[in-house]
Parts: C-alpha cells; structure tokens; sequence
C-alpha cells in the first residue's frame, strides 16, 4: 500500500506521514506534498459553490431545475437544486453510455451532458426516493455556470481554491505550475498515457465535471474544509452541511483512493492511495482509522 495518512484529534495532530512508493519504476517515494486524484471530492467545492450563490441571491436552493435547464421533460419538472443535492432527484448515478471509450475521459460537453441526463429515466420521481447521484452534481455544475455567467472550474477557482490558498489543485488534463515528478502515479486497474497521472487524462469531460476530475493534495484539502467551516466565506447557515459528521470514500479506475472521517468536535482524518494492495486490508484499516478517530477518551 502507498499513500499518505493524516489523523488530527481534537486539536492534535497524532500523525501526518506518507508511505510507501509515489512512482514504483522509477522508485519515487511518496512525500507530504505529493500530488493525488481525488475521486469524486470535487463533490464538496461544487456543493459550497451552489451554497455561495444561494447565499448571494442569485438563485434558490428550492428552484426547480427548469427555471435555468431549457426543455426539461415532464417528468422532472419538479426536480429542484435541493433535489439534486441530497440524493433525492432520482437521476441515475452515472449517464455515460456504450459510445463512450471510457466511462470518465471520454470528452462530452455540457450541452450534451445535460441532454443525456434529461433524457434518463428516473429510478423515482423527484423527492419521493434517496439514492447517491454523481450526474446529479454535473447538473448542479451546468447551474452554476449558467447563473454566475463562468465557467465552473473558473467560478470554484476564484471564489473558493484560490481563497483557501489550494494552489496544488487543479482538474485533468492541466498541470499548472506543478512538476510532473510531484503526482503520483495510479496503480490502475486502468492506466492512461504515461505515466498514469491526471495531467495525462485529457481535459475534465462533463461526464464527471462537478463530481470528480480533479487532483489535489493534503495540505490543500485542510485549507479547504478550514476556509469553508471557519472562514467568512459561507454563512452558518450555508456552511451546516460541512459542519456535520461526515465519512467519504472517494476513487478511480485509474488508482486512486481517498479516505477522509470527520466528526466534530473529536477530529477528522485522511487517507490517500495510489496504492491499495489488498481490498481486505484497505477495509479493515478504514475500519480501524473510524474506530480510533470516533472512539471515548
């Protein structure tokens, strides 16, 4: 197994370590600083994004999806922002299909994304079911574009990673100021170009734009959540949802993991992979992490 582990409680830091190889054939060892894909944590920038714009004015939470998305079909007409949000859309998880090379880079813009979800069928009728929808946060994503007139990578850009000082995130397909020496390498099961790292992925598809493709690294995720549960940035009305005890498992085909626990008031924690080796041993090791963290004083 290869990664970094990161456990804070209270407000102890008990351990901050990388381990094992960022780069096996070249013999590159992981580091504090190296760089991860991160599964679908992309979820959370544009969950504070929506809140942002909610907390602005700019649209309503409880509006429904056709008040910004044309020609949206019978069926969905009372799905709103919140319906989406919390998993109650009943959207499918994913909406790639057969002409798709791959289920995440194959390139599908945001016209085409949403024309694909509007034409799902729903697994239950907006509000009346619960069920996890990565497609769900590709919509928000196109709402949020078409509201704040920018690009969604533009809009989390400016109004929430560059604040936060998260200068070593970034999506597929870009590298920014990074050397390619600082990413890890995923172990698979599926690789792409070489060496299998982001920057090699092609441009972020809108088959997961909003609920993955992107990179990052831990000393930005804890700027992140820092800025958005104690900066001034959201409201506490609009900050509730990151305030509340949470537990993620985030990944890729391409070989990464991310782990994270926090609770509050007793700590959180991290755990990044590029390396799992066994499913067993990465299940149980997940299960000890949640006991150490939650466990009494």
């Amino acid at each position: 197994m290869s990664g970094i582990i990161y456990i804070k409680k209270k407000e102890n830091v008990v351990i901050q370590h990388p381990f094992g190889m960022a780069d096996r054939n070249t013999k590159k060892r992981n580091k504090l600083g190296t760089i991860f894909g991160t599964g679908s944590r992309p979820i959370d920038y544009t969950v504070a994004a929506i809140q942002l714009l909610d907390q602005k004015g700019k649209l309503n939470l409880n509006d429904p999806i056709s008040k910004y998305i044309s020609n949206v079909p019978d069926d969905k007409l009372t799905m709103t922002i919140s319906h989406l949000m919390t998993g109650r859309s009943g959207l499918p998880d994913f909406f790639d299909n057969d002409s798709d090379w791959d289920a995440d880079l194959a390139w599908v813009t945001r016209d085409d994304a949403v024309k694909r979800m509007m034409n799902q069928k729903l697994l239950f009728a907006p509000g009346e079911g619960q069920s996890h929808s990565h497609g769900a946060f590709g919509l928000i994503a196109a709402i949020i574009e078409i509201v704040s007139g920018e690009a969604y990578y533009e809009f989390i850009r400016k109004h929430l990673l560059d604040p936060a000082g998260m200068k070593n995130t970034g999506e597929y397909g870009q590298r920014g100021d990074q050397n390619m020496e600082y990413f890890a390498v995923g172990s698979g099961p599926q690789k792409n170009g070489f060496p299998n790292i982001p920057p090699n992925w092609g441009p972020t598809s809108w088959l997961i734009k909003g609920s993955g493709g992107m990179y990052s690294i831990l000393a930005d995720l804890l700027r992140f959540y820092d800025f958005i549960r104690n900066g001034n940035v959201l409201d506490e009305e609009h900050k509730k949802t990151f305030l509340r005890a949470t537990a993620s498992l985030d990944g890729s085909m391409r070989g990464f993991e991310l782990f994270s626990l926090f609770e509050p008031g007793k700590g959180e924690l991290y755990l990044f992979s590029n390396e799992i080796g066994s499913q067993t041993k990465m299940r149980a090791l997940i299960r000890a992490l949640e006991k150490l963290l939650v466990q009494n004083d």
